[in-house]
């Protein structure tokens, strides 16, 4: 008995310390991934750090190889990106060179804090959780190995509203190595960030604040039910969490952890849903799209995904396209006022009022206090000359929303050049009732033109502009949004009147060329980004805008100089590849613009624009079969889009392939059959498949869908019924037609057809009577 007990004792204490051990295992993975989430999510916003031991300090950095600042007891010092620092007030645009040891000693400082998130424990236990007004907090004590010293003391918090299992770091107490040496340093920081809301900068504390439930923050915490957990394992927890870090401004990183979700379940509609509106709100257009359509494939009856479709389509100026997926979405569900609203204003923009008028009907059938639907109904009456019919409907819309009505008409449909428009930087408030309440509207615009709210963003900051007719903010992105709209002259007036307001509104100088760009005022456009980049030497954008223009100008030679300089400021824009590998191709350096598609490519792989664009210069160095291995790429990307099957097809009508060509032409047509090129290309490659009866058919298709290539199609429908022994229809077309010219072009039907018999004898296929036509073609008429 006695021994049995013994070894029971035994048991029982080598098991409470397998325990322990496993619950310090799991506090030491809990906290590392907490350093390195905070890590990941400080380095995607404006992040604030102080230092609260000697020597104090306040340090800030703006994301995406933004400015620096650090503010201590010697003055204000800054840095833009790859730049010294400087002695300067206002984030290193101006200001005094510093000696070589107050930058060493600066340098030092960043190099601390980076250490704080670089912290890596080995012995960690958690002392303490609690509910600290509207956040909970855990506060964490943690040696790294070796460490003999007292231990570091690191403090994490996390909102009550915020469902994700992580928490940012917000206090780090402890000691670091010390830069430059083997000694420790002790520190003391605290950490937060900064969120862009109502023309000026809020905190972190200040949007929690604002953005806690009155209910959730009057109600008891049963700190039981709240964890802080590792990073996530699964699918839905990246999702879950991806939530939480776009709530809180971080795109970049809610766009990353939705990318892991994908990864685990790549079958889960809406992770591609919600990454889609993720980059919708970056401007990143075409991968929204691209997500809407994945997440559209997986789930063929989401409407949802249809309507934020559209809306993205409608911003990169695919009218046609957004009007398709509205049409899907309406049919999936009938009930949703705001899809009939949008899309009666995409047909009143078309120019067709009927259906337009038609369409704000249903929205107000299914919602009679839908203002803007009644506002739209009377602009689309206007229109049609129903002064007494619009007058009642504006008058509704006031009545229904006062405000509403100081908004200007606009266009309805939308475009967006890549890296085009810039969002005006937040400014501050100024006191004063209609000052705040202008504030507000603004605040409001911002966060609805970042849910794709285009009409509603135009609306608030028409609003603020109402209450404080010098918010040059709110002109700034009102003017972005109506060129959005297709409304240019709406917005170079906004953006002139943010100019007027500002004349070194560097942004507006910017924005308001593009605005030019679009209208083809090249010169106009052209002197704006000129005085952006005077205002702004390191402006990237203005720079990659300007070589835009200058390329549609003929002007390769600048528009590569441009593109050089935008690639040095921002080298990971892969935009500025591209396009200097589109001027540098238009000048014949192939070579070059390979190099450039290669190097876009490496920085956005997953962009089949630029797959295409290199497949555009091999073609025009005579590399086939890189040419289709590109295309291969493109249609693997993006197979929904006819143009890269017939420019496979063609590639491989070059290497005598006509059964691949034959197949991949037959899919264009598929994708788009009413356009008659593509039966063109398939009746050409059926003749040289020795198959005329199938060129004839193409042929004759073409004539019916492209009657002004009229032309060039007889040539293959001659060659069709030529080969497949219908000499006397042959004969007849060959004549009606040997002196005709091509469209747009000094060639003749004539010298097709030689150059067609040339190549087919070249391929080994004849026929008995080709000697006979090109008697006929060659002849010349007898004198009288």
């Amino acid at each position: 008995m006695f021994s049995l007990r013994k070894n029971i004792l035994v048991i029982l204490v080598g098991s409470s310390v397998l325990a322990q051990s496993t619950l310090r295992a799991q506090d030491t993975k809990t906290l590392a991934d907490n350093l390195e989430y905070s890590r990941e999510f400080y380095s995607g916003v404006h992040l604030s750090a102080i230092a609260e031991s000697a020597p104090s300090f306040a340090y800030q950095r703006y994301p995406d190889n933004g400015p620096e600042r650090i503010q201590c007891d010697a003055g204000t010092f800054a840095r833009q990106h790859g730049k010294p620092w400087l002695r300067s007030e206002d984030w290193g645009e101006s200001g005094r060179p510093v000696d070589q040891q107050t930058a060493r000693k600066l340098d030092g400082w960043v190099k601390l804090v980076e250490t704080a998130f670089g912290f890596a424990p080995s012995e960690v236990k958690l002392i303490k959780k609690s509910r600290e007004g509207v956040r909970v907090e855990w506060i964490f004590e943690a040696r790294t190995a070796n460490q003999k010293a007292a231990p570091v003391r690191l403090t994490f918090a996390r909102p009550l509203y915020d469902k994700s299992p992580n928490a940012l770091l917000h206090g780090f107490e402890g000691s670091l190595p010390a830069t430059g040496g083997k000694a420790s340093e002790r520190v003391k920081f605290s950490f937060g960030y900064l969120i862009a809301a109502s023309g000026f900068e809020l905190s972190e504390a200040a949007w929690e604040n604002l953005e806690t439930p009155k209910e959730l923050e009057n109600k008891p915490t049963d700190l039981t039910k709240i964890d802080i957990g590792a990073k996530p394992k699964d699918a839905e927890g990246f999702f879950n969490r991806a939530g939480a870090r776009g709530f809180n401004g971080d795109m970049n990183g809610a766009i990353t952890d939705l990318s892991r979700a994908i990864e685990l379940s790549p079958n889960t509609a809406d992770y591609y849903s919600d990454r889609g509106l993720a980059k919708l709100r970056k401007r990143d257009n075409d991968g929204a799209v691209a997500d809407f359509t994945r997440a559209i494939e997986l789930d063929p009856k989401n409407a949802i995904a249809y309507r934020n479709r559209a809306l993205a389509k409608n911003i990169k100026d695919d009218a046609d396209g957004a009007l398709a997926d509205y049409n899907r979405a309406i049919e999936l569900d009938p009930k949703n006022a705001s899809a009939f609203n949008n899309r009666g204003n995409i047909k009143k923009a078309k120019g067709d009022l009927d259906g337009a008028i038609a369409d704000f009907n249903s929205a107000i059938e299914l919602n009679d206090k839908l203002a803007i639907a009644y506002k739209n109904r009377g602009e689309a009456k206007q229109a049609k000359g129903d002064a007494a019919g619009a007058k009642e409907d504006l008058k509704r819309a006031g009545e229904l929303d006062p405000e509403l009505m100081s908004k200007e008409s606009v266009a309805d449909s939308s475009s967006n050049r890549a890296a085009s428009a810039s969002p005006a930087p937040s400014s501050p408030g100024t006191a004063g009732p209609n000052l705040k309440q202008a504030e507000r509207y603004y605040e409001s615009g911002l966060k609805k033109q970042h849910e794709g709210d285009l009409d509603g963003a135009i609306a608030d900051y028409s609003r603020a502009i109402k209450l404080n007719p010098n918010y040059t903010e709110a002109y700034n992105n009102r003017g972005n949004l109506k060129g959005a709209k297709e409304d240019h002259d709406g917005a170079i007036a906004d953006l002139s009147r943010a100019i007027e307001l500002d004349p070194k509104h560097t942004i507006s100088y910017n924005n308001r060329g593009v605005q030019k760009e679009e209208k083809h005022d090249w010169d106009g456009a052209i002197a704006d980004f000129n005085h952006a980049i005077e205002l702004d030497p390191k402006y990237a954008k203005a720079y990659y805008n300007r070589g835009n223009v200058k390329e549609d100008k003929g002007d390769h030679d600048g528009a590569i100089t441009d593109f050089d300089r935008a690639i040095e400021l921002d080298p990971k824009y892969a935009y500025s590849y591209n396009n200097r590998g589109n001027a540098k191709k238009a000048k014949g350096d192939f070579d070059g613009a390979i190099a450039d598609f290669t190097r876009a490519i490496e920085l956005a792989p997953q962009d089949a624009r630029f797959y295409y664009s290199r497949a555009g210069a091999k073609l025009a160095g005579g590399d086939v079969d890189g040419v289709i291995a590109d295309l291969d790429r493109v249609i693997q990307l993006n197979g929904k889009e006819p143009v890269p099957y017939a420019v496979r097809g063609d590639a491989y009508a070059k290497k005598k392939q006509y059964a691949a060509a034959i197949k991949d032409v037959q899919k264009a047509i598929k994708l788009d059959p009413e356009d008659g090129g593509y039966y063109l290309s398939l009746a050409r490659y059926q003749l040289f498949n020795r198959k005329p009866r199938e060129t004839i058919a193409a042929s004759l298709k073409a004539l019916k869908l492209s009657p002004d290539m009229a032309v060039i199609i007889k040539t293959k429908l001659a060659d069709g019924y030529l080969f497949d022994n219908q000499f006397d229809k042959a004969k007849a077309i060959y004549l009606e037609n040997k002196d005709a010219k091509l469209r747009d072009s000094k060639q003749t039907f004539s010298q097709v057809v030689l150059d067609d018999f040339n190549e087919l004898q070249v391929a080994g296929i004849t026929h008995p009577d080709m000697d006979k036509i090109k008697a006929l073609l060659t002849a010349t008429p007898e004198a009288r």
